[in-house]
């Protein structure tokens, strides 16, 4: 394994990151992962205990939270007190894994979107058979997230990328190509940017298409309207949250284009090296708020745990639900 001290000179250009900016990123990045942690706990337990949580759909939504909880847990901790410190605290070892987690979960949060927005469209297209889709599709989205993450978070461990500092100097993430690098580190960070970035979100988009074309068409009845709320939800906290994710694109694009055209990188401006790191934990928290203001039946799972009734809800709304 590499260590984070080997690629310093080369890996960490920004080495002499103003350490005012440090402390600014750490308080960030706890806040941030504080709030985090809070509400995509609080949707985690809505989802073990309420009655209201019945659509199959949801099962893929329970698994986008449990990678925000997961990405939540790891992050401000250690991140956020290195940031502080103005160093990384916690040794190589540490690094590598905090790398392999980091790049685990970041890719998983991805897919787990791509996910919900393949189901959204499938669901669709597909509306009279949902009992079909349960096994055929649920549970191997479900089960693609995890496959894929493990597959694009090892290869670093084994020299096939690099897990070592990130743009502030403070925080382990996995590092780009640099002019030094060899074959087995290009070839992974290539096929990375492509399965785990590109088509992703060529994929998102076109079946967001897709999927509000035939709900238009098919749903009709009260079942189908609030399975055409979940699909507005999913498309809200997925616009939202690659809006989120534009900063840390930004920065990847500003280390690798800036290499291969100029043959060097040049220094980051300290507004993006923070923006990148703040704006990726805080879209952590973007598909509970989106659930709250778009999905009425979401909506009065959170309100119903948090008040131990539904009296937040207009008279008829939470008789209905109620009685679900």
């Amino acid at each position: 394994m590499q260590s984070l001290y080997d690629f310093m000179e080369d890996e960490c250009p920004w080495y002499y990151f103003d350490s005012s900016y440090k402390i600014l990123l750490g308080v960030c990045l706890f806040l941030f992962g504080v709030f985090g942690v809070l509400i995509n706990g609080w949707l985690f337990a809505t989802f073990i205990h309420s009655h209201l949580l019945i659509f199959k759909s949801h099962i893929l939504v329970l698994n986008l939270c449990s990678a925000s909880l997961g990405r939540n847990l790891l992050g401000f901790p250690f991140s956020g007190a290195s940031a502080i410190a103005k160093r990384w605290l916690f040794g190589t070892a540490c690094c590598q894994l905090f790398g392999f987690l980091n790049q685990f979960f970041g890719v998983f949060q991805m897919i787990a979107i791509l996910a919900l927005v393949l189901e959204r469209y499938i669901q669709a297209k597909f509306y009279r058979h949902e009992t079909l889709l349960y096994l055929r599709v649920y549970w191997i989205l479900t089960g693609a997230c995890w496959i894929i993450s493990l597959v694009f978070a090892i290869p670093p461990l084994f020299g096939y990328g690099v897990y070592s500092c990130d743009a502030t100097g403070t925080i382990c993430s996995l590092q780009w190509p640099s002019l030094y690098s060899g074959p087995k580190q290009i070839g992974f960070c290539l096929p990375y940017v492509v399965i785990c970035g590109v088509v992703p979100v060529v994929a998102i988009f076109y079946y967001m298409g897709k999927a509000l074309r035939l709900e238009q068409i098919f749903y009709r009845n009260e079942v189908q309207r609030e399975q055409k709320r979940l699909t507005r939800s999913t498309h809200a906290l997925t616009v939202t949250t690659l809006a989120f994710w534009i900063p840390s694109a930004v920065l990847t694009g500003w280390q690798w284009v800036s290499l291969l055209i100029y043959g060097y990188r040049p220094h980051v401006p300290p507004v993006l090296a923070l923006i990148a790191p703040i704006a990726s934990e805080a879209a952590t928290s973007i598909p509970v708020l989106c659930y709250l203001v778009s999905d009425e039946r979401l909506r009065a799972a959170l309100l119903g745990r948090m008040r131990k009734n539904y009296s937040l809800l207009p008279p008829k709304t939470a008789l209905r639900y109620n009685r679900a």
